[in-house]
C-alpha cells in the first residue's frame, strides 16, 4: 500500500503535536515567496515558492488543486501560477513587474507606497467529478452501451467544469508584504538584490459578493407575494413564488461545512394549522441560483377574517448524508411584515422584494 506525500506530512505534523502535549489543531496555511529587485531596470520579480497546511476539503467537496494570484499595488496587472494538485504545493514560478510604471515622475524611491499581495485559491472539483470518483468504487451493473454513453456525457461536463469560475473557486487567504529597500539583503550579479525565502501565515480575507449587511449574513431570497380577495371573503388567495437565491462566498462556505445538500421549504399556517406547503428539489451550496417562479410557487386559500392570524414561513434547510436536517435561515411573512402590508393594501398586484434570511 502506498501513501501520498500529503498523507505522510499530515501524519508527522499530528504526531509531533501529540508528543509535545499540545492540543491538536489544524495548522494555519502558509505561503512561501521570494522577491528580487534590479536597480538598473527597476523591475521587481516575485517568485512563488509554495504553500503548506492548505485546507483539504470544503464540506463534501475536495479541492482539485491550488493556485496563487500575484499583484503589486498600485499596479493593475495580476498574474497567477499554474494549478498544482497538492495541499503542500510547490509552484516555483516567477513573475516580473515594472516598478517604474507604477511610480510618479517626482518619486526617487521606487518602493514608496508599494506592496505585494499574494492570494491563494483552492479550485474545487465539480460535483460531476465527485460523483464520477465515487462511482468507481461501487459495483457496476449497467449495460456497457449505456455506460459508454454516460461516460461521454460526463466527459462533456468535466471539460466544462475545468473552467475556473467563481462557483468552484474558494479563497484560502492572502499575504500582504510591504516593499522596503532594507528587505533586500542579498546581492546578486547584474545589479540585483534579493530577499531570503519568506514564509508568512495566510490571512483570511473577504472575496466575491460581500456587499451584504450584518442582517443578511445568511443569504437572501427574491420573493414575489400577492393577495387576491374573493367576493364573499371565503376564498381569498395568498400566493408566494421564489425567483432567486443569493449568498456571499463566506455564507456558501459555511453551508458546505455541513455536507449534503440544501433545499427550500415554504409553509402557510393559521394559528398553527397547516394550510399549504411547498418544497424545492435539493441543490448544492451556491452563491447565486435562479429559481423558476412558475414551479416554485405556493397557494394558500383563506378566509378574509383569518388574515391577521396567517404566518408564511420560508426556510433554507440542509440535509446531510445521515439525513440530519439543519435550519440555515428563515423568512417569515405576517401582518407585521412590510411586504405583507403592501400586498394587503393593493390586492391582485404582485410585489417582488429581495428578503434576508434571519
Amino acid at each position: 500500500m502506498t501513501l501520498s506525500l500529503d498523507t505522510i506530512k499530515n501524519f508527522l505534523v499530528s504526531r509531533n503535536l501529540v508528543q509535545s502535549g499540545s492540543s491538536i489543531e489544524d495548522p494555519k496555511p502558509e505561503l512561501g515567496f521570494k522577491l528580487s529587485h534590479n536597480e538598473h531596470t527597476k523591475q521587481l520579480k516575485v517568485k512563488v515558492i509554495g504553500a503548506r497546511h492548505l485546507p483539504t476539503s470544503y464540506g463534501s467537496i475536495r479541492p482539485e488543486g491550488y493556485l496563487v494570484k500575484v499583484k503589486v499595488y498600485p499596479g493593475s496587472e495580476k498574474l497567477e501560477t499554474q494549478m498544482v494538485k497538492e495541499s503542500w504545493p510547490t509552484f516555483n514560478q516567477e513573475f516580473t513587474f515594472d516598478l517604474l510604471q507604477m511610480s510618479s515622475a517626482k518619486s526617487t524611491d521606487q518602493f514608496v507606497g508599494k506592496f505585494v499581495v499574494l492570494t491563494i485559491y483552492a479550485i474545487l472539483e465539480s460535483q460531476d467529478l465527485c460523483e464520477k470518483s465515487k462511482s468507481k468504487n461501487s459495483v457496476m451493473k449497467i449495460v456497457s452501451t449505456i455506460t459508454s454513453r454516460e461516460g461521454i456525457r460526463r466527459d462533456d461536463k468535466t471539460r466544462r467544469s475545468k473552467r475556473i469560475s467563481l462557483s468552484n473557486r474558494r479563497t484560502v487567504g492572502a499575504v500582504t508584504y510591504n516593499l522596503e529597500p532594507k528587505l533586500f539583503t542579498q546581492k546578486l550579479r547584474n545589479n540585483c538584490l534579493t530577499t531570503p525565502d519568506i514564509w508568512r501565515e495566510v490571512q483570511t480575507i473577504s472575496s466575491g459578493r460581500e456587499v451584504e449587511s450584518r442582517e443578511s449574513k445568511k443569504g437572501e431570497l427574491e420573493i414575489t407575494f400577492s393577495y387576491s380577495n374573493s367576493e364573499d371573503g371565503n376564498n381569498d388567495l395568498l400566493e408566494v413564488s421564489l425567483s432567486r437565491l443569493r449568498c456571499s462566498i463566506n455564507t456558501m462556505q459555511e453551508h458546505e461545512k455541513y455536507g449534503g445538500s440544501l433545499y427550500i421549504k415554504m409553509t402557510a399556517q393559521c394559528d398553527g394549522e397547516l394550510l399549504a406547503k411547498w418544497k424545492s428539489d435539493r441543490f448544492q451550496p451556491t452563491i447565486s441560483m435562479k429559481i423558476e417562479p412558475k414551479t416554485a410557487i405556493m397557494h394558500a386559500f383563506i378566509k378574509k377574517n383569518q388574515l391577521n392570524n396567517i404566518t408564511i414561513t420560508i426556510r433554507l434547510m440542509n440535509k446531510n448524508a445521515l439525513a440530519k436536517k439543519t435550519l440555515l435561515g428563515k423568512i417569515e411573512l405576517n401582518m407585521k411584515s412590510d411586504l405583507w402590508q403592501k400586498v394587503i393594501q393593493n390586492p391582485s398586484i404582485p410585489v417582488t422584494e429581495m428578503m434576508r434570511f434571519s
